[in-house]
């Protein structure tokens, strides 16, 4: 089974054993997968997806456009019903399929840092979090408008804003300022208007 492994910090981004999918160039595709990787862990109703990313549309045309999609899906990615469930009434991306997704290791480091903080120390502790940081390239799917990524994109900024400062506190602590420093400015890249920085 091949290893698909995504990106959406930043950017799409998709490969799969290593080797670029050009020809998922969708940005509507591109949220659909997204939206279905972020909520793998239940299935999606396909109606409530219609709705969701062609609300202006009739429900029989944006059913058919999320037809659509899914046929373009499994056009341009072999092996594609490993990575997507899909049966009459619903949608989703398989749990057990072999892939790797960018938020996800973000967020197994973070939890990773925080478990540190409680019984590994700061060396532990800063290694998560410099994990966590240099896996946030940028805010989720920037190129993307659609109403339900606002609240996901935001989340995943702040606990990315939230890491870099307590990295830089816990780089400060250990006496390596210049790495503190360069996470500073990060920081400050990210958050112009944050003080502490």
């Amino acid at each position: 089974m091949p290893i698909l492994r995504i990106r959406l910090l930043g950017g799409f981004n998709l490969s799969c054993d290593d080797l670029p999918v050009q020809a998922v160039n969708s940005g509507r595709l591109h949220s659909l997968l997204a939206y279905l990787l972020l909520h793998r862990d239940a299935p999606q109703p396909r109606q409530h997806l219609a709705y969701l990313f062609w609300p202006d549309a009739t429900e029989v045309q944006a059913r058919n456009n999320l037809r659509q999609l899914l046929h373009q899906f499994r056009h341009v990615l072999p092996g594609a019903d490993g990575f997507l469930t899909a049966d009459t009434n619903t949608l989703r991306w398989r749990d057990n399929a072999s892939f790797r997704l960018d938020v996800a290791d973000f967020e197994h480091a973070l939890a990773q840092a925080v478990a540190a903080a409680q019984s590994d120390g700061r060396d532990v502790q800063g290694a998560a979090l410099a994990e966590a940081v240099g896996l946030y390239r940028g805010d989720l799917l920037p190129s993307c408008y659609d109403e339900w990524i606002v609240p996901e994109r935001e989340r995943l900024r702040q606990r990315y804003l939230t890491a870099v400062a307590l990295l830089v506190h816990v780089l400060d602590a250990q006496r390596d300022y210049s790495g503190a420093i360069q996470y500073a400015q990060a920081w400050i890249r990210h958050d112009p208007l944050a003080e502490d920085a």
